[in-house]
Formats: C-alpha cells, sequence, structure tokens
C-alpha cells in the first residue's frame, strides 16, 4: 500500500467501480481573490444539464497543500461515505502531489493567512448562492450559502459509479502561474 506525505493511506478509484461515460461535472472557477474562487459545476448526462450549483475553492497558490484549489485538470471521483461529516461526499482521486480532496458542504475558502476563514484546505465547497456572511469574527466574508441541502441534491443524482470531474477557469480568470 502506498502513503501520502501525512502517513494517510493513498486513495485511488476503486477499480471494481465502472467510468460512467455519459455523465460528467464540469467546475468552472471565476476569479480568484483572498476570500476564496467561486465557480459553477454543471452536471451533465452527455450534453443535457441535469444540475447546477455554485462553488466556492481556497485562492490559487500554486497548487500548495492545505492553502491552495487544485490545479486545473479532470479527475476521477465516486461517492465515499466521509466520517468527519458524517454523510457521503465526492473524493476526488489524489493527484499532483494533493491528497483527500473532497467536494462537501461549507461556507467559507478564505486566504487564512491573510485574516479570512476557511472550512477547506483544497476541496471544493458546494452551494447554491454567495452572499457576504458573518465569519465568526463579526468581519463580513464571501460564503457560498445552502451547501448542506446542495450536496445532498448533487448526490442523490449520482450512483456508485466513478465519475470525470473536469477543472477549468473562465476565459480571462486562470492564474498567470497556473499549468493547464
Amino acid at each position: 500500500m502506498s502513503y501520502t506525505p501525512h502517513g494517510h493511506p493513498l486513495v485511488s478509484p476503486n477499480p471494481d467501480r465502472p467510468f460512467n461515460p455519459h455523465v460528467s461535472l464540469t467546475i468552472t472557477r471565476f476569479a480568484s481573490t483572498p476570500a476564496g474562487t467561486p465557480g459553477e459545476l454543471l452536471l451533465r448526462d452527455k450534453q443535457q444539464i441535469l444540475f447546477a450549483c455554485k462553488t466556492l475553492e481556497l485562492p490559487w497558490h500554486n497548487n500548495q497543500s492545505g492553502i491552495s484549489c487544485i490545479r486545473q485538470d479532470s479527475y476521477a471521483a465516486w461517492i465515499w461515505f466521509s466520517r468527519r461529516f458524517k454523510r457521503n461526499v465526492l473524493r476526488l482521486e489524489d493527484k499532483h502531489g494533493r491528497f483527500n480532496c473532497l467536494i462537501h458542504e461549507g461556507n467559507f475558502a478564505g486566504d487564512v493567512a491573510m485574516g479570512f476563514v476557511s472550512h477547506v484546505q483544497g476541496c471544493t465547497l458546494v452551494g447554491n448562492s454567495f452572499s457576504p456572511m458573518d465569519n465568526g469574527s463579526g468581519t463580513p466574508q464571501l460564503a457560498i450559502r445552502n451547501s448542506t441541502t446542495t450536496l445532498e441534491q448533487l448526490i442523490a443524482l449520482l450512483d456508485l459509479e466513478k465519475y470525470v470531474v473536469h477543472y477549468q477557469w473562465a476565459p480571462g480568470c486562470a492564474p498567470m502561474n497556473n499549468p493547464s
């Protein structure tokens, strides 16, 4: 068995789960800011959109573990029960030196080195809208809203197969130092 630099087992897609060739998820990111990287997730069955929601990730910091959103690329994903969140989430394959990245619920994904609050260390949050929200210190911060309900709706549309999640930057929004 292989292990991450932190001693956790290296997770790869279950080889017994087939890929669903008809369903894909695309996350399109918009401009990254210290308060986070907002985006949009589209779940498609062939060319038909089955589900759409908002996403929020950490700012881009050269794919550095714990402080940056993950690299633009395609990742295998599958439904996985998280003991931490006590619910099903989407688990992404370990890739580009990033481990244990999930699509889950939460509100904030800011740059903690700049004083923002974050509920992620490289994961992707889902929700149905963005708005400023008190981050617990009396300071309004960009937040993603109705995250738990949105995650439940997304998971309900998926089954136990593997999927491909495409992470991409919207035109004109990719950071200068982001590999494609």
